[in-house]
């Protein structure tokens, strides 16, 4: 198996960004309902924010010219795990982004936890323990809101 280097962990994880801010910039855009829009808006606002993180912490190397240490043990970040298929139309519920969403926090929660173990550098596994952190928050978030919606029948 193809070790993997600090760069190219770091292109996953912009890449899982990108994609999750493509993917809810493209959702908000088909949006029909004002509330459905403004939810997806405020995770691409979050999403961004993540990506901010992970490019401050490129900027922090590139500046020191310092390269993290990686586990020798870790050798693939299994990508194919966390694709599934999600789509929301233009006529989506709020329900059915939420269910979107909590798919798309799931795998960020893995992809981060996952990435956290490929780094010995203390500051690369703390952006990592961040970023973790905040998914799992906005995962916890759409669940009681997803809870709170179903419970009320609607």
């Amino acid at each position: 198996m193809q070790e993997l280097s600090f760069a190219e962990i770091m292109s996953y994880a912009k890449i899982a960004e990108d994609n999750a801010i493509a993917f809810y910039r493209s959702a908000a855009a088909k949006a029909q309902r004002p509330e459905v829009k403004a939810f997806l808006e405020e995770l691409v606002k979050m999403e961004q924010g993540h990506k901010r993180h992970l490019e401050e912490l490129l900027k922090k190397f590139e500046k020191t010219g310092r390269i993290p240490k990686l586990h020798k043990e870790i050798h693939t970040l299994g990508y194919a795990e966390y694709i599934k298929p999600a789509t929301i139309d233009a006529d989506a519920s709020y329900k059915e982004v939420l269910e979107a969403a909590m798919v798309k926090e799931r795998e960020a929660v893995a992809t981060y936890e996952k990435l956290a173990l490929y780094v010995e550098d203390p500051d690369a596994k703390q952006v990592f323990g961040i970023l973790h952190g905040e998914e799992q928050k906005h995962l916890k978030r759409f669940e009681t809101e997803y809870d709170d919606l179903t419970n009320q029948n609607w």
